[in-house]
């Protein structure tokens, strides 16, 4: 049981990263046969970051068999802090360590740096798909999601998503004490798509779950967003050259 594989773009891999130290204690990682995997729950199980990246996004890709670790969060965000789009990233794995070899690499340069990542003896279990019906969908410029989690962060720790067929569009609003925050998302305003099988639906999430996570979408030009009422939250988003990145957030009562 060995891997040693190779991705091209390394401030994709620090982009992941960062937003893990955020969210998660620990980070499972599977190195498979024909995939790259991250499923990660924070420690509240309220969030969960699935990262899946085909073996055909990587430079080199060779794995023995599927390897199921548990890596420790903080010194993986240390070895990929500097990482830029500049840099590839390589992932070595022998069987029974205890470690895992990041070393990122200059193309430039061709100037090496090597890290240890300690292994957690913990061992873990796949997630799998999560099967529920989420009945309104909607795709949104990254930037303009984050521009409103930022705004509903100044003024509450809850965010709401309401849809309305009336509308047709969805009305994000935050409530505080001394302040409210509300927009509203329309086709085209800023929606590039937005389909709903039903005439009302409305969540609400931790606006500070969602500006943990919103690191993310530092990676994406476009993403999803699918909910329905009193249901999770979903985020997900293509990456530049193969692999998806999907966030689910559960809801608040």
């Amino acid at each position: 049981m060995s891997a040693h594989v190779t991705y091209p773009v390394g401030a994709v891999m620090k982009s992941i990263a960062q937003a893990l130290k955020r969210v998660v204690d620990q980070v499972p990682l599977v190195i498979g046969l024909d995939q790259f995997s991250i499923e990660a729950f924070s420690p509240d199980k309220v969030a969960l970051i699935v990262v899946s990246i085909p073996s055909s996004a990587f430079e080199e890709y060779n794995v023995s068999s599927e390897i199921r670790i548990v890596i420790d969060r903080d010194e993986f965000a240390k070895a990929l802090k500097k990482a830029t789009k500049r840099d590839k990233v390589v992932f070595e794995y022998g069987e029974g360590s205890r470690e895992l070899k990041v070393k990122v690499i200059s193309v430039r340069t061709n100037l090496e740096r090597e890290f240890i990542v300690p292994i957690s003896e913990v061992t873990f279990e796949r997630v799998g798909e999560i099967d529920v019906q989420l009945e309104v969908t909607a795709s949104v410029p990254a930037s303009e999601l984050v521009a409103v989690i930022k705004d509903a962060d100044v003024v509450s720790e809850e965010i709401t998503f309401i849809y309305s067929s009336e509308l047709n569009g969805i009305r994000v609003a935050a409530h505080g004490d001394i302040a409210s925050y509300e927009t509203v998302l329309k086709q085209f305003q800023p929606l590039t798509y937005l389909e709903s099988a039903v005439s009302t639906a409305m969540a609400k999430y931790s606006v500070e779950h969602l500006k943990a996570l919103a690191k993310l979408l530092d990676l994406a030009d476009e993403c999803t967003i699918a909910f329905g009422s009193d249901k999770p939250l979903k985020i997900s988003f293509n990456l530049t050259g193969g692999g998806q990145v999907t966030i689910w957030v559960a809801p608040r009562a």
